[in-house]
């Protein structure tokens, strides 16, 4: 009897319950009940959630705690669901479920909405979709539970697997393929913002593309100050063809004579140090390729240059060529002698500022009549600023979304082309960063990068006035990707992003995919696990990979999943201050042939970073400069691996560290037994023991994964060293 009246109860509360087209649903409140009725999309692959679709829109069914038992319709179901709206990490779904009825099933599904990787969003979550000519970035890899980035077009996007789903430990498609799938959205953000992605449901849904379509990203190659080389593929043969201008009408066209699956159109008699907007296509019979709209800067009249400063110590005895540049405590007089040098412009947009002659720089710049603008983030410290001249505008960030206006960058003199230089790199105009924290300062003579970040700063600062146009004015995901990626900086390969827009965090993932032999890395902050996993996968791949992470912002979950994926991570070692870089340095003692590159800038390894903040990247490919960067890589990574507190070292080693069960211990410190007390992060301790003599090992396979102090203690000598259970 139960039973049956539960039964009743349902049946009444559906009925009762008008329906609602579920883009109307979608518009409710979160927290409201609402009721839909459309055809299940997907099955149990994509475990427990469901979507649903009508001929409005879509959303995700998930019978979490409190729903009704039994929701388990397969797709193609006819459903007629009740649920509270939920948005889980951005995904608008109901749940919990308090009633269904499944009215039939085996219908034939909605027609997948054909998009390309741009418009995958909000307007089309939990909808089916299909993107042609897609090119998989791993082809011919192994599918795994993961991310999975693809192009189409020359953009970009990432499918998802869960853990089970029928794709995997089958081979990523190496050609192009059709997917069809579900958009999905998972974002870490407060609010959500950003992280969607499409979901296929199994091998059916990659489809041997047919139609004429760009199997790889536009290459833009040979940057001469009078033009440059656009290359590109396609999956059939087709015309080399490109249009192009220097607005998105474009207006030119030019073109390579045959027919092709492999496209490279010179493009010449352009202006130097000047970005112009193109669009490559390939012709086959009556179907016509074309990429996305991209911008493309020429080369700098003069050949620029590139420097980088650091202001720790380096280590000059590893060095290749010529040895790094340490400024120590005279960082800071660099940063005011470029300022000083300024005869036009000054565009300062730097995080913090708390330096004083610093602000005198600029105000003295002004004082010369040179045009001083100025961008900062208005939710910390810019103590120093109130000490500008008041002619000089200030634009301060103030949404409180992440860490805001991130970027740490100068550009100089942008129309005076041998004068024109970017300061960028990791360090704020603050003491700390100057005089305290590891950091490095890159300063680029040239202007071609001059004019790329100018047009970054003037999209924040609403135009090109002298004052900020705060209606205009564009910061973080309200951002566009409107500046050239590629430079030819005095014969150095240069690429250029700016976060949120540029898909900072893909071009890193690529860059450590490529490496051959060594990735070395000092981050203040790794929290990508994207990230994570491309290190790893590098150290699997027999690429020698080694870092530091600034142990005071350190995910502990992140480091683990380093060590347990046999990469050598370390906690920066040094309490006193930050490592506040944000590098990496892929390939710098390779064979000759391999491709030296440095990632450095504002960015740091996390998804705010990505998604949230104001940010700028550069990718160096130079040897010179990879060795520079080893330089004071090396001086940073004795002081990872070395002793951080000792009265007397004296031939202290420990093996192997990190460590998974016993560590072995050598201490020239004469004869008798040693006292040895293993204390966590937080002080408590939790190994105690001794060793007979100068040598011995502590069993260790007990304590959890971390990082510890081994405290060792004889007579009136001391020394303690850190080290990692793995």
């Amino acid at each position: 009897m139960r039973s049956t009246l539960l039964s009743c109860v349902l049946f009444l509360t559906t009925t009762a319950i008008a329906q609602t087209p579920i883009a109307t649903a979608r518009t409710a409140a979160l927290g409201t009940a609402v009721t839909v009725r459309g055809v299940i999309t997907n099955g149990s692959e994509l475990g427990g959630v469901r979507y649903i679709q009508d001929a409005t829109g879509g959303l995700a069914l998930f019978p979490g705690s409190g729903s009704v038992p039994g929701f388990n319709p397969t797709r193609g179901s006819d459903v007629t669901v009740t649920g509270t709206l939920k948005s889980y990490y951005g995904l608008l779904e109901l749940d919990p479920i308090s009633s269904f009825t499944v009215n039939s099933t085996s219908n034939p599904l909605p027609a997948p909405l054909e998009i390309n990787p741009a418009q995958i969003g909000e307007s089309n979550e939990a909808e089916l979709v299909r993107l042609n000519g897609c090119q998989f970035t791993n082809g011919g890899a192994t599918f795994t539970s993961n991310t999975w980035s693809f192009t189409s077009n020359g953009q970009s996007a990432v499918i998802f697997l869960r853990s089970g789903h029928p794709l995997i430990g089958t081979t990523i498609p190496a050609g192009p393929v059709d997917i069809i799938g579900i958009t999905s959205q998972y974002s870490t953000a407060t609010p959500p913002s950003g992280g969607y992605q499409v979901l296929p449901r199994d091998a059916n849904d990659l489809l041997v593309s047919t139609m004429i379509a760009q199997t790889s990203a536009v290459v833009q190659t040979g940057i001469l100050p009078d033009g440059f080389t656009l290359e590109w593929t396609t999956n059939i043969a087709g015309s080399s063809q490109v249009a192009y201008g220097t607005t998105p009408a474009l207006g030119n066209f030019t073109s390579s004579g045959g027919s092709s699956t492999v496209h490279a159109v010179p493009i010449t008699g352009l202006q130097p140090a000047t970005a112009y907007y193109a669009r490559t296509f390939s012709v086959h019979d009556q179907d016509t390729a074309w990429s996305s709209l991209g911008l493309y800067s020429t080369a700098s009249a003069s050949p620029g240059t590139v420097k980088v400063h650091f202001n720790r110590p380096v280590d000059a005895s590893v060095a290749i060529g010529t040895p790094a540049s340490s400024l120590g405590n005279a960082i800071d007089d660099t940063v005011r002698a470029y300022i000083d040098r300024a005869d036009l412009t000054v565009d300062y947009a730097v995080y913090n500022t708390t330096t004083s002659s610093i602000v005198s720089a600029l105000n003295n710049a002004r004082n010369r009549g040179v045009q001083v603008r100025v961008i900062a983030e208005g939710s910390n410290s810019n103590s120093a600023l109130d000490g500008l001249n008041a002619t000089i505008p200030v634009l301060l960030r103030t949404d409180g979304q992440g860490s805001g206006m991130h970027n740490k960058f100068i550009v100089i003199d942008a129309e005076n082309g041998p004068a024109a230089h970017v300061l960028t790199g990791s360090t704020n105009c603050t003491n700390a960063s100057f005089f305290v924290d590891a950091n490095n300062l890159v300063v680029i003579q040239d202007q071609a990068m001059a004019r790329c970040y100018r047009t970054e700063f003037e999209e924040m600062w609403g135009g090109a006035g002298p004052q900020p146009n705060t209606a205009n004015s564009r910061f973080g995901s309200e951002k566009t990707d409107n500046t050239p990626h590629w430079f030819n900086v005095g014969g150095t390969l240069i690429e250029s992003r700016f976060s949120p827009s540029d898909g900072t965090m893909d071009r890193i993932g690529m860059a450590l995919s490529t490496a051959d032999a060594t990735i070395e890395f000092a981050l203040f902050a790794l929290t990508a696990d994207e990230l994570t996993l491309e290190l790893i996968a590098a150290q699997a791949n027999g690429v020698t990979v080694r870092g530091m992470l600034e142990e005071d912002d350190m995910s502990v979950s992140d480091l683990q999943a380093l060590l347990n994926g046999n990469v050598d991570a370390r906690p920066d070692g040094d309490p006193g201050s930050y490592l506040h870089h944000k590098y990496a340095i892929i390939d710098r003692a390779g064979p000759a042939a391999l491709d030296p590159l440095v990632i450095t800038g504002s960015h740091n390894w996390s998804y705010n970073a990505e998604n949230l903040n104001d940010e700028n990247t550069v990718f160096i490919h130079s040897a010179e400069l990879a060795d520079h960067f080893h330089q004071e890589w090396h001086a940073r990574w004795t002081t990872a691996v070395g002793i951080t507190e000792t009265d007397a070292d004296n031939g202290l080693s420990l093996w192997p560290n990190p460590v998974t069960t016993a560590l072995n211990i050598t201490w020239a410190m004469g004869d008798g037994p040693v006292e040895c007390t293993v204390s966590d992060a937080a002080g408590r301790s939790v190994v105690h023991g001794t060793i007979a003599g100068s040598n011995g090992s502590l069993d260790l396979h007990a304590l959890a994964p971390g990082t510890y102090f081994l405290l060792l203690q004889r007579a009136d000598v001391r020394a303690v060293r850190r080290f990692v259970r793995r």
